[in-house]
């Protein structure tokens, strides 16, 4: 560690095998092949001068078991690790170099999504242009809806178990619906709250009777309020993004 920035992110060392390890946030905005190339060409062989200028993200994860592990991603220089990535794997024995990386550690997506708006600059208009940014917005409406006790957030990073609610399949839900999503997020949020309402009224009903199917995870999401991670698919999101007339 070099030093401890005023918002409580930290400058460290690392090397570059280990920076190319790092999985991209996938609320990254989507790789620019050209850009990449470009810098690629300008550095040539020397790739160790790619020495700095990346930003991760950290935060615990609970596994399908429980368990809680500390994960980062890269949310800033994906180019530059991209080619250092492709450095690697087109070359053999190449010795690793230092590389220094400002690390933020959050407490939920929104926190991450706040980060990367905050390091790149995004503005409103950049919405409509890359769907990853797009979706982002759409996270952060769902979490502020839905995580209302920070002591159990109902949506939760990467792997965790039902009722909880994935961010990642959460965002392939809505990457996979794309073409539906509007830069708007008040209507699909209202929808997926009365939703979430009517699921947790019929599960409720549900475990009075006698032989009720998935009593277990029903009574989990009824003690939490919260029933979008039932269906594991999650086909929802499609149906609320683009609603039948006089539904909902």
């Amino acid at each position: 560690m070099l030093h401890t920035y005023s918002d409580g992110s930290i400058l460290r060392v690392i090397t570059s095998r280990e920076l190319v390890s790092i999985p991209v946030w996938k609320g990254q905005r989507i790789l620019d092949k050209e850009h990449a190339a470009a810098i690629k060409e300008a550095v040539g062989v020397h790739v160790n001068s790619l020495d700095s200028g990346y930003s991760i993200v950290s935060y615990k994860e609970e596994n399908a078991d429980g368990t809680i592990t500390m994960s980062s991603y890269l949310i800033d220089g994906q180019h530059r690790a991209s080619v250092v990535r492709d450095f690697y794997s087109s070359t053999v024995c190449e010795p690793d170099f230092q590389v220094t990386v400002t690390e933020k550690t959050v407490e939920s997506e929104t926190d991450a999504i706040m980060y990367f708006n905050k390091i790149n600059n995004v503005k409103a208009q950049q919405w409509k242009i890359d769907p990853n940014l797009l979706i982002n917005k759409y996270l952060a409406a769902m979490e502020l809806r839905f995580n209302t006790n920070k002591k159990c957030r109902v949506i939760r990073p990467d792997a965790t178990a039902r009722p909880y609610l994935s961010v990642n399949s959460l965002r392939e839900a809505f990457a996979n619906n794309i073409g539906l999503i509007k830069t708007n997020t008040d209507d699909f949020i209202e929808r997926s709250d009365k939703y979430n309402r009517a699921l947790i009224t019929r599960f409720s009903l549900e475990l009075t009777q006698v032989n009720c199917k998935d009593m277990k995870l029903k009574e989990r999401a009824v003690a939490v309020n919260f029933a979008l991670a039932y269906d594991t698919k999650l086909r929802w999101v499609r149906e609320l993004l683009s609603p039948p007339i006089n539904t909902l």
